[in-house]
């Protein structure tokens, strides 16, 4: 008798702890059966050959029903974006290469009022290259006539930005004023008339090391030259992540010259333009207050860092039509989920890198909600955005 209740009381305890496991599982996964009836299958349940897939159709969201979707085991702790500390007066390589292929409307340097630039080297090397639209730094500021074109000839310039060989020093140190003495009689000589000048981190030397194909030694600076002049995709992380339009990701020469291996389409008809040569991921997404990201935000924020984690790294292009609103919104999702942004952090980064980032107030209710998802709790409000 007594090994029989022995045997009773292991059989009940054995069954209490399947309950305790039993209970773990219905509350950290739910059925879609209890979902609206067009689920869509999560991440966990695509393969990495589907994900990399070079077929857009392997890659396309397909609607699944009856799946099992688990919520994440743990939620993300916030983080801050890190910012490089860059002297005063200085702005960086990247920086410029963004401020050269920005879009509002229409591409912002076939306006020959938007950058004034100046080439503080020699004549011998401004003639050799410089960087695209630049002027020789004599023609506007000479030694000894100073300054040949009028204080509001030069206000009329969003941006005036200067650069020499190199450097890197303080502006005004004794150290800036030995390597570039040229470009510091610029700066001081601009500022005396009440701009706002700033200097090429580096130099012409730094900027060529990372955009050799925004360096000419064309003299382009008439608007019908401007506009023979290729645009970028805005550079969101160095090297790494780029967001642009539709005809960008069609355009051989900057898929060459960014080096791009990964793009993710977000566009509903425009065609993988290179799918023998580049890895897809074909989102057809519609630019619409009925669009549900539910599936796209996931899917892409894992394509994105499994290419950019891959041995040798990746360089993504996501993409759009215009490359404002989905792919924003996308590229927003990746950088929540694995730089571990607020979504309020991950937009101003993202907006100081293109100013034309406009996701529709849809994506942006649904954004909120995945970062609720990714952090356990709302850390961003739709004002907070819309402002």
């Amino acid at each position: 008798m007594k090994g029989w209740w022995e045997q009773l009381m292991h059989l009940l305890n054995d069954l209490n702890e399947m309950g305790v496991v039993l209970s773990r599982v219905n509350n950290s996964c739910r059925t879609a059966s209890k979902e609206p009836v067009n689920t869509f299958q999560t991440v966990s349940s695509i393969s990495d050959r589907e994900v990399n897939s070079t077929d857009s159709d392997h890659s396309s969201i397909i609607p699944i029903q009856n799946k099992v979707v688990c919520e994440p085991e743990e939620v993300l702790v916030p983080a801050l974006p890190e910012t490089a500390c860059v002297e005063r007066g200085y702005i960086t390589p990247q920086q410029v290469y963004n401020l050269l292929n920005a879009e509002e409307g229409q591409p912002a340097l076939y306006d020959p009022y938007y950058m004034l630039i100046l080439d503080c080297r020699s004549a011998e090397r401004y003639k050799e290259s410089h960087v695209v639209t630049a002027r020789a730094a004599v023609t506007v500021i000479h030694p000894e006539l100073g300054c040949l074109i009028s204080c509001i000839e030069l206000q009329k310039y969003s941006i005036i930005l200067l650069y020499a060989e190199e450097g890197c020093s303080p502006v005004g140190s004794v150290k800036a004023r030995a390597d570039s003495p040229d470009l510091q009689r610029c700066f001081f000589q601009l500022s005396a008339l009440g701009m706002d000048p700033v200097i090429l981190l580096g130099g012409f030397s730094a900027f060529h090391a990372l955009y050799p194909f925004l360096c000419t030694p064309r003299m382009v600076l008439l608007e019908p030259e401007r506009h023979t002049l290729t645009i970028y995709p805005s550079e969101i992380l160095e090297g790494a992540l780029y967001q642009g339009s539709a005809s960008q990701a069609s355009n051989y020469r900057i898929i060459k010259n960014l080096h791009i291996t990964h793009v993710v389409n977000a566009t509903a008809n425009c065609p993988d333009t290179f799918p023998t040569t580049l890895c897809y991921l074909r989102l057809r997404l519609s630019d619409d207050a009925q669009q549900d990201l539910v599936e796209a935000l996931p899917l892409a924020s894992r394509f994105i860092n499994t290419a950019l984690k891959a041995e040798p790294a990746g360089r993504v292009l996501v993409h759009c039509s215009m490359g404002r609103s989905r792919s924003s919104a996308l590229t927003l999702a990746f950088l929540m989920e694995h730089r571990r942004w607020s979504l309020l952090h991950a937009l101003r980064w993202l907006k100081e890198r293109r100013a034309c980032t406009a996701p529709n107030v849809n994506f942006l209710r649904q954004l909120l909600t995945y970062e609720e998802q990714l952090f356990g709790s709302r850390l961003t409000s739709l004002d907070d955005i819309r402002r």
